[in-house]
């Protein structure tokens, strides 16, 4: 049996670890089958291969992609779990262009036979203007 600890560090290790990849097998590796995804482009996909194909579209483009991770928040309620980020992520395209991109993104996960996946993710960039990161609390 493990720990309310244990179970956040799992779920908080897979969202660091999808942080880091550069291919679409990388950052499904942890989804489940059904998952529902929605992404920053205007892109939302039931199950693991469209997802696949976006993100090795996408990397395909890239000389480089590093994600700082500027806020984390996880629960765990039993077999249930979700991690909210701020990222900021700076990117240099194969052309040498680079773009700076400011994400929130929630991660939900449910604990199935195999361990944690993935049954949901959303990704979003703030519209209306630049925004630092910084969440306001009471």
């Amino acid at each position: 049996m493990t720990t309310i600890k244990q179970d956040k560090e799992a779920i908080i290790a897979i969202v660091r670890e999808m942080a880091e990849s550069m291919t679409g097998a990388q950052s499904t590796r942890h989804w489940a089958p059904d998952v529902l995804w929605f992404d920053i482009p205007p892109f939302a996909s039931r199950g693991i291969a469209p997802a696949r194909k976006l993100f090795d579209d996408t990397f395909a483009n890239f000389e480089s992609c590093k994600v700082d991770i500027l806020e984390l928040d996880a629960k765990v309620n039993g077999d249930m779990g979700i991690v909210c980020t701020v990222q900021s992520t700076d990117i240099v395209l194969k052309n040498g262009a680079t773009k700076h991109v400011m994400a929130r993104q929630t991660d939900c996960f449910e604990r199935r036979q195999n361990g944690w996946e993935l049954i949901h993710q959303h990704a979003s960039v703030p519209s209306g203007g630049e925004w630092d990161g910084t969440i306001t609390t009471a």
